[in-house]
Formats: structure tokens, C-alpha cells, sequence
């Protein structure tokens, strides 16, 4: 039996290969990927389709489809699209080695999560594929285990199959390699004191993730990491060229003293070296890889003309009360996360002040300094085309900058979710069928990510089906009160008798907070 049906692995959505990211990186290292919002996707060893059925259902002129080994896996996926009615996906039971040569061709390719883990005539089928089947100017993505970061990783995993190799069941070995690993954590320091704390950190790593990333990771017979540059050779002996990485952030050599960066220069090493060394200095594990045809001719030279026709997205927000915007002067800028910009120009500010009101929402690059303009001077002036040119010169840069640090996102297309609420809010099909399946379930919204809601907002999307104005909406939020499905907490005090108007708050407030999540649907 296919381990995968044994012990299926989590499926889910990863936003870095949606094609509509894809596009983006693409069209800043001078290729003219397909149209992302009517394109026909492949992707190799789809599981259960987490990450092709999202993608499916937000680009419904486009055509998926999936093939995996797995009948287990596939058989949840061919049900969730029955449910929710696709007709423009196709998940097949099919082997790698026997996709036909005849099918395509695709603008997309995905094969996330498989490379490393088959053997290496199924890895030489995937280059294969993908320099077979992808159109012109189309975009392979592929995910895999790197060196040197797996030297010590491989050696935990070394450790766990020797223990778990008496066992039989996935599951069996999966309850003993976590037993070998509390035992090796639980010993306590011995000899060396930095091969310890080198291992436990490791050792801490695999600990905390879920029981199918364990075995399929780390318990499964084939798992065979390579360093960048024979990947990247590989690929070349396949008539694949290599793009780049699907997040800038990780080719930019931040974070290093000026001698290493300075180093890296003066080696006067090309793109395939400079990278193997960030691997080096980075003790990198992972990696997800762009290809193209050997044929496309690229440019890297990241420039602010490269953005005209993608849409820009960002929630930097000022950490105070914005000034007198029109002025050369700081104000500060605070992401999610708790990082921290810096912003002088006028421009620039201005532009992230749109772009911070218009989120979840994009606005489009070639727009963009046109608004902010307006919005600083607080209505359209006059000004020379030298003097906005340089400006916009200013702010194009200063994008591509903040994108390469993952404070700003690039997209191919806007956004197909709602962003201003309608009188009868219509909530993503998808998200109302996964959180059918239990109010604790993650859902998935039109931004390619995972969520976990709230009782009160879980409750409210299984109601988003179009058919709800607000009054509807304050009427069955009602009755699930009257029932004891929804017990509302206000300020620490489990309400009963609530009144209509705080009621009514509790449901513009969700849905204000499930429009920015990108749960609703236009």
C-alpha cells in the first residue's frame, strides 16, 4: 500500500506557488509570463488538491489540473470538488514516470514538496516535464531539501529510520522516532557541549511538527537533499533555465557583515555561485526554485520599470498619526509582525498610506504615485514632468526595496475578493464548506492562506451565502443565541440577553474582520 494512503499528508495551500506570484517574480526578472487569471496549471503530486482546489475555485477561467499516487488522498480531493461544483479542475491517479508526453501545454507547473522525497529517475521525469510541457514563456515551481542545512537535519533522520526500522506501521514508527527523540533530548549534555546544542535544536524542530510531516519528512525510504548548484545543473541537462527564487527576500544577502557581502563581491562570482554561497553562510535547508525554458531570455536588473501593469498590496501602517504628509520628513512605519520603516520622501508615504487604507485591496503600480501625489497634496496639482518623474523614480524603487525585505506584495491581477462589504456579504464556497466540517477548522481564504476564526465568525461565514442582508444576519445570529450554538463574551462577560445594537456591532465587526482576512467574495 502507498505510504500516503496509510498516513496521508497535510494539504494545504502555499501561497508562494500561486500563479498569480508566480507572474509577478516572473515580470521583475524580465520574462512576460502568462495571463494568471486564465492559464492551465499542472501540478505534480497534488495529495488531496489543498493547494490546487484554492486555486481553482479563485480562478475560475483557468484550467488545474493535479495528479498523485495516493487514492486515499485523491478521493477527498474528487469530494470536495464535487461539493463545491468545479468543473475547471481534474485530480488524477496517476505516476510521474507515466504522465503522457502529449499532454499540455502549461503555463504553470507546481511540484511542491516532491522532488526530494522520489526516486532519481521520478526527479529527472519532473525536469522533464516541466522542459516538455511548459509553454514560452511559462513558469515551473519546485520545492527541495538543500545542503548544507541537511548535513545535520539528515543526520536526525538517520538517527529516527535506524530506531523506527523494526516497526511497520507508519504510525508505529511514527510513536517511536518521537520516543527516540525525547530520550535524546531528555539526556541531558554529554562530551562535545556544541554538537548538544546543535542536535537539540534539531531535535526540537522535528519534535514539534505533525505526525504525517514526521514520517513523510523523515521516516520515508527516499529523501535526497542536493546542493543548489547541482539542482540547478540538473535542471540545465533538462533544458531548463534557472529564474530565481519565489521570494526575493531569501536572494538578497541581508543580514551579513559588510566583509561578507563585500567578499561575495570581489569573488566576481555569477548568480549560481553567489547563491550556493548564501546556502553556505545561511546553512540553508529548503528552497523554492523558479524555472523556465532554456530559450527565455532574462534580466535580473531589478528596476522600477518592471512594475508597470502589477498590482501592489501592503499592510506597513504609520505607528502614529501621520503629519503634514506633503514635508520631507520621518514618520514611521510598523508591519504585522513588529518590524519597523523608516520613510522620509513625501511620495513614499503617502503611497503607503494609500496602500495601508486599501488593504487587504491593491492598487496598480502605473496608478499609484498619481494617488499618492493627490492624496499629499490633498487634491490634484500642478507639477513638472521632470520633478514627478524623478518621484515616481523614488517610490518605484523604494517598492521593489520593501518587496525585497516581504513589507510589500507584487501581484499579477487584482484581487478577486471583496474588500468593501455588500448589503448581502457573499462568503468564499471553499471556506463554508471547510468550516462545515467543525468550527475549530482552519479555512482557507482568496489570498492562498490558512486562517483559524473566531466561534462568532465561523458561525457568520457558514451564513455568507449571498441570500443574507444585515437584518437576516441579526435574525439568525438570534436563534444561535436562543440555542446556545453562540455565546457571546463582552469584555469578559458571557452575554444572554444582548441587545439588538450590540448584536448588530458583534456582525459589522466580523465582517469587517473577514473582508480583511480576503474571505469574501466580489
Amino acid at each position: 500500500m502507498n505510504s500516503y494512503d496509510e498516513l496521508p499528508y497535510d494539504s494545504h495551500p502555499y501561497d508562494r506557488t500561486h500563479p498569480d506570484h508566480l507572474a509577478a517574480v516572473g515580470t521583475l526578472f524580465g520574462m512576460t509570463p502568462p495571463d494568471a487569471a486564465r492559464c492551465r496549471v499542472l501540478e505534480l503530486g497534488c495529495a488531496s488538491g489543498g493547494n490546487l482546489i484554492p486555486q481553482a475555485v479563485a480562478a475560475p477561467e483557468s484550467r488545474f489540473v493535479g495528479i498523485d499516487l495516493s487514492q486515499r488522498q485523491l478521493e477527498s480531493g474528487w469530494e470536495l470538488i464535487r461539493q463545491l461544483e468545479l468543473d475547471n479542475i481534474e485530480l488524477r491517479h496517476q505516476n510521474i514516470l507515466e504522465f503522457p508526453e502529449d499532454d499540455g501545454p502549461f503555463d504553470y507547473i507546481i511540484c511542491h514538496g516532491v522532488y526530494s522525497w522520489v526516486p532519481p529517475e521520478v526527479q529527472q521525469r519532473i525536469l522533464e516535464i516541466c522542459a516538455r510541457q511548459l509553454t514560452e514563456n511559462g513558469l515551473a515551481y519546485i520545492s527541495y531539501n538543500t545542503n548544507p542545512g541537511w548535513f545535520l537535519r539528515g543526520m536526525v533522520r538517520q538517527m529516527m529510520c535506524y530506531h523506527a526500522r523494526q516497526f511497520d506501521s507508519p504510525q508505529k514508527k511514527v510513536e517511536q522516532a518521537r520516543a527516540l527523540l525525547d530520550f535524546l533530548i531528555g539526556a541531558g549534555p554529554a562530551g562535545d557541549p556544541t554538537y548538544h546544542s546543535l542536535l537539540t535544536r534539531e531535535l526540537e524542530i522535528v519534535r514539534n511538527r505533525a505526525d504525517s510531516y514526521l514520517y513523510h519528512e523523515h521516516l520515508e525510504e527516499e529523501n535526497s537533499p542536493v546542493f543548489f548548484h547541482e539542482f540547478v545543473e540538473r535542471s540545465q541537462q533538462a533544458g531548463l533555465k534557472y529564474v530565481g527564487e519565489t521570494q526575493l527576500s531569501e536572494m538578497v544577502p541581508g543580514n551579513f557583515s559588510k566583509q561578507a557581502e563585500e567578499t561575495l563581491k570581489e569573488l566576481g562570482v555569477g548568480l549560481v555561485q553567489a547563491e550556493q554561497y548564501l546556502d553556505f553562510l545561511r546553512n540553508r535547508t529548503f528552497r523554492r526554485s523558479l524555472l523556465c525554458r532554456e530559450s527565455v531570455a532574462l534580466d535580473r536588473n531589478l528596476h522600477f520599470g518592471k512594475l508597470q501593469g502589477l498590482h501592489v498590496g501592503s499592510n506597513l501602517r504609520p505607528q502614529g498619526p501621520i503629519g503634514d504628509i506633503g514635508h520631507h520628513g520621518d514618520e514611521q512605519f510598523s508591519s504585522p509582525d513588529g518590524r519597523q520603516v523608516r520613510v522620509g520622501h513625501s511620495l513614499v508615504k503617502a503611497a503607503l498610506v494609500e496602500l495601508s487604507e486599501r488593504w487587504p485591496g491593491t492598487v496598480c503600480y502605473d496608478e499609484l504615485a498619481s494617488l499618492a501625489d493627490v492624496r499629499r497634496a490633498g487634491g490634484p496639482v500642478m507639477r513638472s514632468a521632470a520633478g514627478l518623474e524623478q518621484e515616481r523614480q523614488e517610490l518605484g524603487s523604494t517598492i521593489i526595496e520593501l518587496y525585497a525585505n516581504d513589507l510589500v506584495e507584487l501581484r499579477s491581477q487584482p484581487p478577486r475578493y471583496q474588500t468593501e462589504l455588500s448589503s448581502h456579504p457573499f462568503a468564499s464556497p471553499l471556506a463554508r464548506i471547510q468550516i462545515a466540517a467543525g468550527s475549530d477548522a482552519l479555512v482557507t481564504n482568496l489570498r492562498h492562506q490558512m486562517l483559524q476564526l473566531s466561534e462568532s465568525q465561523s458561525q457568520l461565514i457558514r451564513l455568507l451565502d449571498g441570500t443574507h442582508d444585515r437584518r437576516a444576519l441579526l435574525l439568525a445570529f438570534r436563534e444561535l443565541l436562543a440555542s446556545g450554538t453562540l455565546v457571546v463574551d463582552n469584555g469578559g462577560k458571557t452575554v444572554d440577553g444582548i441587545e439588538d445594537e450590540l448584536l448588530e456591532q458583534l456582525i459589522e465587526h466580523d465582517l469587517s474582520l473577514l473582508s480583511e482576512k480576503a474571505l469574501l467574495l466580489r
